[in-house]
C-alpha cells in the first residue's frame, strides 16, 4: 500500500484500540548530542518523516470518531488531511534560553523534574485526553526539541492507533529513514495490516472466559462527584545499574521462603524481578501509612502479540496491549519480603494467557456502543494498595541509530513528565550500559518512604 486509500479507512480500526480510556497519547522523549544546524536537523527530520509515510500513509492521519452519537462512543478512525494541511509529523522548536543544557541534564541524571511534557510535547499523555471535536489529533507528532548541546525528540502517537511496541517500531522505522535504509517486506506488511483481523473475533458458539473484571461499574447520575482536595502527588524516576538488575534477578531466582527446595528450578525474567522488588518496596512504603486491608493487585500491562494463536510479529504497529493481574494477600510474605515467591507467581500468571481471553475481550468491545465500557483498570483501587506498570525495557531505543544529523544514537529514552496518576508506572528502555530507569507516580510520602528503605537502596538509586 503506497497510498493513503480513503475507501479503505475502516482496516485500521483497532478492535482493542477503540477503549475510549486509550483516547490520550502514548510519549518517549530521546536525548541526542547533535552539533548539526536546526536548518540541517529540519530538513533530515522532515525527509525522513516522508519516508516513513509514503510507506505507511496512516501515520500521517488524524483520528476522527465514526458513528458518534447518543450511547454511542463511534469507532476511534484515521483520515487523510487535507493536501498540503499538514506536509509532515515533524515539528522543530528551539528551546534553547527555556530549558536547561544537554550537559546540565546528563548530569543531572536525567530527572523527571527536567522533562516538563508541557514544554516538550505538543499532546499530553494519561490521564489526560484529547477532543478531536477542538482541532484534529495526529495520529504520530515527532517533536524537536532544540537545547543547548543537543536535541530532545519527541515521539507521541495517538493510543488509539498503537500501543507502546507499535509506537517503538515506528520509532525504529524512522531511524531507519534517517540511515536512508530500506524498510523489509515483513515491515512494509505489519506496518499496513488490515487490523479488523488481527484479534478473532469469538461467535456465539465459540469458548469465552468471562471478562467481568474488565467492566466499568456507571457512575450513578444523581451523586455529584465528591470534592477532594488534590492527592499529594508526584512522579520520579529511580535507577537500576545492569549488575543491580543481575542481583535482583539472582535473589528471585532462588528459593522461596515457604518452598526451599524448588524455587531455584522456575526462571523468572529480569522484568519479572524487578516488577515483583517494586511492588513489594512500595507496598511496605505504603505499610507505614495505611492500615493493613485483605489484598493487592499488581497488574502488568503486556505485549499481547506472543499470546495470539497465531502470534502477530512484533512488526505489527497497531494496539495489541493486553493486562495481567497478580493478587497479593497484603499478610503473606510475597506482599513485602518474600521476592521469588512474587517473582514466580508474576511469572506464572503472564504465561496463563490465553488468545480466548484477548479473544472475549476484544469480541465484548466490538459488540458494546460504548467502547468505555471496558477498561484494564476497572480491577484497580489505584489510590490504594494496587500498582500498574508498563514495561519499555524490550524496545532497544538506545542502542538503535539515528543518523549523523541526531549524532548517532540516544542518550537516553525516557517518558517526560504528565499529569500525576497515582500507581501508575513505567519501566524505561535499557540503558546503553543495560540499566532501567523507572518511572513511578506515588504519594510524596510513599516516595520518601521507599527512599529511606534501605533494602531499597541497596539496589537502586533516587533520580528525581
Amino acid at each position: 500500500m503506497t497510498e493513503f486509500d480513503v475507501q479503505e479507512l475502516e482496516r485500521y480500526q483497532d478492535v482493542l484500540g477503540q477503549m475510549t480510556s486509550l483516547k490520550t497519547y502514548t510519549h518517549i522523549a530521546l536525548g541526542f548530542r547533535s552539533t548539526s544546524s536546526i536548518a540541517s536537523i529540519t530538513t533530515e527530520l522532515e525527509s525522513a518523516a516522508r519516508t516513513l509515510v509514503k510507506t505507511f500513509p496512516w501515520i500521517g492521519g488524524h483520528v476522527v470518531r465514526q458513528g458518534k452519537g447518543p450511547g454511542k462512543t463511534g469507532l476511534a478512525t484515521i483520515v487523510p488531511y487535507l493536501t498540503g494541511e499538514r506536509p509532515t509529523p515533524v515539528i522543530v522548536k528551539d528551546i534553547t534560553g527555556d530549558f536547561p543544557s544537554l550537559d546540565a541534564i546528563m548530569s543531572a541524571g536525567v530527572p523527571m523534574t527536567v522533562l516538563d511534557g508541557g514544554i516538550l510535547a505538543v499532546r499530553r499523555g494519561l490521564p489526560d485526553g484529547y477532543d478531536e471535536a477542538e482541532e484534529p489529533a495526529p495520529v504520530l507528532i515527532i517533536q524537536a526539541n532544540i537545547i543547548e548541546g543537543g536535541i530532545i525528540l519527541v515521539f507521541q502517537g495517538n493510543h488509539n492507533t498503537m500501543d507502546m511496541n507499535g509506537m517503538g517500531q515506528i520509532t525504529f522505522l524512522y531511524a531507519k529513514a534517517l540511515r536512508c535504509e530500506p524498510f523489509t517486506d515483513i515491515e512494509i506488511e505489519q506496518g499496513n495490516r488490515d487490523r479488523r483481523h488481527v484479534v478473532k473475533l469469538l461467535g456465539s458458539n465459540d469458548e469465552k472466559v468471562d471478562i467481568g473484571k474488565y467492566m466499568v461499574e456507571p457512575t450513578p447520575a444523581n451523586i455529584p462527584p465528591a470534592k477532594l482536595p488534590p492527592p499529594d502527588l508526584r512522579w520520579v524516576y529511580f535507577h537500576f545499574s545492569g549488575p543491580k538488575l543481575a542481583e535482583i534477578k539472582a535473589v528471585a531466582s532462588g528459593p522461596s521462603e515457604g518452598d526451599p527446595g524448588e524455587g531455584a528450578l522456575q526462571w523468572v525474567s529480569t522484568d519479572d524481578a524487578l516488577s515483583a522488588f517494586i511492588c513489594q518496596r512500595v507496598t511496605a512504603a505504603r505499610m507505614k501509612r495505611m492500615e493493613i486491608k485483605q489484598q493487592a493487585i499488581f497488574c502488568r500491562a503486556v505485549n499481547g502479540r506472543r499470546f495470539l494463536e497465531p502470534p502477530i510479529p512484533n512488526e505489527y504497529l497497531g494496539h495489541l496491549v493486553t493486562c495481567n493481574y497478580t493478587t497479593v494477600s497484603l499478610d503473606s510474605a510475597a506482599a513485602t519480603t518474600d521476592l521469588p515467591a512474587l517473582a514466580r507467581q508474576m511469572r506464572v500468571n503472564l504465561w496463563s494467557i490465553r488468545s480466548v481471553q484477548i479473544q472475549s475481550l476484544a469480541t465484548k468491545l466490538n459488540e458494546s456502543d460504548d467502547k468505555g465500557c471496558i477498561s484494564y483498570g476497572a480491577p484497580l483501587d489505584t489510590s490504594g494498595w494496587d500498582l500498574l506498570i508498563s514495561s519499555f525495557s524490550g524496545l532497544d531505543l538506545n542502542q538503535t541509530e539515528f543518523g549523523d544529523v541526531l549524532g548517532g544514537s540516544p542518550l537516553f529514552s525516557k517518558r517526560p513528565r504528565f499529569t500525576p496518576l497515582e500507581s501508575l508506572m513505567y519501566f524505561m528502555p535499557k540503558t546503553y550500559e543495560r540499566g532501567i530507569d523507572v518511572a513511578c507516580c506515588l504519594k510524596n510520602e510513599d516516595i520518601e518512604n521507599v527512599r529511606k528503605d534501605e533494602h531499597f537502596l541497596r539496589y537502586a538509586q533516587y533520580v528525581g
